[in-house]
């Protein structure tokens, strides 16, 4: 069996921002989570490489997974063959049925570019004869059946139609003990943090959190959307 979700953010608490309360109540329900980070967010004014790591455990401990990180530079995040090829294998390695990337808009361009490395690492990770020379990379080759873009890096992503919201009211306060956990990155944390209050009120709750899918979600059960 593979893994139920893997999240993928360009910097460490990138996931536990967006979308920490929704990795909180998936891991309540049983479903395996894992976070990959594609970069490990150094250099960053108050930080330094062994702080951030030791936040990003932290948090990780906190919201109940593993998470991963890749070594691509903060800043100069850049889609090449070679970041899809990293993440692809671990896709490869993990087979998520579910991947969750940041929204492909914004104003850091990291997020974007993290958006777009995914998308093609989701494919690349598929592929059986994946390099130049037609030799398999390692592990089986995976097509992760659904991929969710989640929203709230970027105050923009306000007026973007979000596909579906989840209610995160009862996993708020543990959200926020999780990225406590960036003491170095208080600032940015506390301000990007205030997305969850924005999404509540659309459906009627005090904090949620917000996803766009390119296509149409399925349900089987009418009051899934309730």
């Amino acid at each position: 069996m593979g893994l139920d979700i893997l999240a993928v953010g360009a910097h460490p608490d990138d996931v536990e921002i967006a979308i920490g309360g929704t990795l909180i109540k998936m891991v309540a329900m049983g479903h395996s989570v894992k976070i990959c980070d594609l970069t490990d967010g150094e250099p960053t004014p108050l930080g330094d490489r062994d702080t951030r790591f030791k936040e990003a455990s932290a948090s990780a401990s906190v919201i109940g997974v593993e998470r991963i990180t890749l070594d691509m530079p903060n800043r100069y995040l850049e889609d090449t063959p070679e970041s899809r090829r990293m993440l692809a294998l671990v896709i490869r390695e993990l087979q998520p049925a579910l991947l969750l990337a940041p929204y492909p808009g914004g104003e850091h361009p990291d997020h974007i570019t993290a958006s777009s490395i995914a998308d093609g690492a989701r494919f690349y990770a598929k592929l059986t004869k994946s390099d130049m020379h037609g030799e398999p990379w390692p592990g089986d080759p995976w097509w992760t059946p659904r991929i969710f873009y989640y929203l709230g890096l970027g105050a923009c992503e306000h007026y973007v139609r979000p596909s579906f919201i989840v209610d995160i009211s009862q996993q708020y306060a543990e959200k926020m003990k999780a990225l406590a956990c960036y003491k170095t990155q208080k600032a940015v944390v506390e301000r990007l943090s205030q997305s969850s209050a924005h999404y509540g009120p659309v459906i009627q709750a005090r904090h949620a959190e917000a996803f766009f899918s390119r296509t149409p979600v399925t349900v089987s059960d009418l009051f899934d959307l309730c």
